[in-house]
């Protein structure tokens, strides 16, 4: 089967997303909060350039530079509605004017030398079919030696017992946010389709592509943090 990609979910009304995904996720504020607390841990004080994978919607970029005027932003997404909307959210900011987001895939982007790296709910939508582990290669090589990335993504094995009742409370967690029940469902069974692997494969795949130190940051229902080094 055909790893689900992100643009082919039901997806509702773009300027929407943001708040919607506050319902759908479970701990999505603690995820960011985790992620900037861990930069502004390791990453040296003073000016840092810092690369966002799937940066589209710009929420991300948002919540790391409103109270860290010293960093400066490059995200990437391949969706182009969203990076519209990252771009549209950003100039009306003064963030914007440290943050640029390219309707790219991470080969095809040209920057180098990054201090640090976040990547939240984005790469589980990579197949692991070389893809996956290209494309961890592909975020090392952009990162200095020793420089961190914070990935944050949805873990697990299709048809799992595990997998699936986490599945199941992902939906339930959701209607209690005030999501309709039939929406709900659908977003819970995306899971089902997006291109997942354990988390002990994740793991695998990171060092495979030259990543070191893995650290567990956080884990809520079936989406597992880690911070990895370069």
């Amino acid at each position: 089967m055909t790893a689900l990609k992100f643009e082919d979910q039901e997806l509702p009304d773009l300027d929407e997303y943001a708040s919607l995904a506050e319902k759908f996720i479970p701990g999505r504020q603690a995820i960011f909060a985790i992620v900037e607390a861990s930069l502004l841990e390791l990453v040296p004080k003073g000016p840092a350039n810092i690369l966002v994978a799937g940066a589209g919607g710009g929420e991300e970029i948002l919540r790391l530079g409103s109270n860290n005027p010293d960093w400066s932003f490059v995200g990437f997404d391949t969706h182009p509605p969203m990076v519209e909307l990252a771009r549209r959210r950003l100039v009306e900011t003064p963030v914007g004017a440290r943050a640029r987001v390219e309707a790219v895939t991470i080969e095809e982007l040209e920057d180098r030398d990054f201090d640090a790296a976040t990547c939240v709910l984005t790469a589980h939508f990579v197949p692991d079919d070389g893809a996956k582990l290209a494309f961890f290669k592909a975020m090392h090589l952009r990162l200095k030696p020793g420089a961190p990335l914070a990935i944050v993504d949805g873990v697990g094995v299709a048809g799992d017992p595990e997998t699936e009742l986490l599945r199941r409370i992902w939906m339930r967690h959701a209607v209690l946010k005030g999501v309709a029940e039939e929406t709900a469902a659908r977003n819970a069974d995306n899971f089902k389709k997006v291109a997942v692997v354990s988390a002990e494969r994740e793991e695998e795949l990171l060092k495979g592509a030259g990543f070191e130190r893995l650290t567990p940051i956080f884990r809520g229902l079936a989406i597992k943090g880690w911070l990895a080094f370069a």
